[in-house]
């Protein structure tokens, strides 16, 4: 359990687009959980609840493909406001995090906001399992 925490202490440091982040079961109960001080909660907690019960669900189906198409390495849902993120960490557990998608830059075109630096963010999943 105490690398879930570090996890979520490492990905808090870097990023703070960060909103939310937690590690839960396949069952989605949440182990752990950091949320940025300075933001609101755009979804209720128990519709997070839900939607990680539904991303489990998605893991286990993607799971069916992957001899056929490799391992499946994150997912990412992109709205206006947010976007959210699902990264298997192991057999039992999925880490999910929701990011600001304010616009990278004032422009007339339509942005679709920040980048997620899914990159270091897998070193930094890849790291902490490594290390326990």
């Amino acid at each position: 359990m105490e690398k879930f925490e570090k996890l979520l202490n490492m990905l808090m440091d870097f990023n703070k687009d960060i909103r939310f982040a937690a590690v839960c079961t396949k069952d989605g109960e949440i182990l752990w959980n950091s949320k940025r001080n300075n933001v609101k909660n755009y979804v209720p907690l128990s519709h997070t609840k839900k939607t990680l019960q539904r991303a489990t669900n998605a893991w286990d189906e993607r799971a069916n493909i992957s001899k056929m198409v490799g391992k499946g390495l994150y997912v990412i849902a992109a709205y206006e406001k947010i976007k959210r993120v699902t990264i298997p960490l192991d057999k039992q557990h999925i880490l999910f995090f929701s990011v600001d998608n304010t616009p990278m830059k004032a422009s007339n075109k339509k942005s679709y906001g920040h980048l997620v630096e899914m990159g270091k963010i897998m070193s930094i999943v890849d790291f902490v399992n490594s290390t326990t």
